[in-house]
């Protein structure tokens, strides 16, 4: 199957950073639990941002939402490669965008670029690199089952 004419197809989707879309930097937390780095930081040093995770998850979701009902029937895409610069700190309640654009297709592969950015003013939050694989959705849940 050529997937050639997926070059040049972008998302966009406008969200606010919730809670479940932070962690916690310089303080412990309990979900999921983990400890500082710092070991002399306390709770009360603790400040929640939005997480890495979370902008890898927006880009990725942006990107698999831009390339709906453009796929053969019975297909879907599923993760392969992601390469992450986390750039700007962002509290809960911060209005962002999520964008991306397929730069490159090379079989089955499909490279996206995206990135998320600070409505109110343009600065980029965070950049990413992923590739997605077109795979037979059937023959892939036969194979993790």
């Amino acid at each position: 199957m050529d997937y050639t004419s997926l070059v040049g197809t972008t998302g966009r989707r406008e969200f606010v950073v919730e809670r479940s879309h932070t962690t916690n930097c310089f303080g412990p937390q309990d979900d999921p639990p983990l400890q500082s780095a710092a070991a002399d930081a306390g709770p009360e040093e603790s400040v929640r941002v939005f997480g890495t995770p979370a902008l890898l998850a927006w880009v990725e979701f942006t990107g698999r939402r831009s390339l709906r009902g453009l796929l053969p029937e019975g297909m879907g895409c599923a993760g392969e490669y992601a390469s992450v610069s986390h750039r700007l700190a962002v509290p809960e309640g911060v209005s962002l965008v999520a964008e991306t654009e397929v730069v490159a297709v090379e079989g089955s592969r499909l490279s996206l670029e995206g990135g998320v950015t600070r409505e109110a003013d343009g600065d980029t939050v965070g950049t990413v690199e992923t590739d997605f694989r077109v795979v037979d959705r059937d023959a892939f849940r036969e194979r993790v089952a």
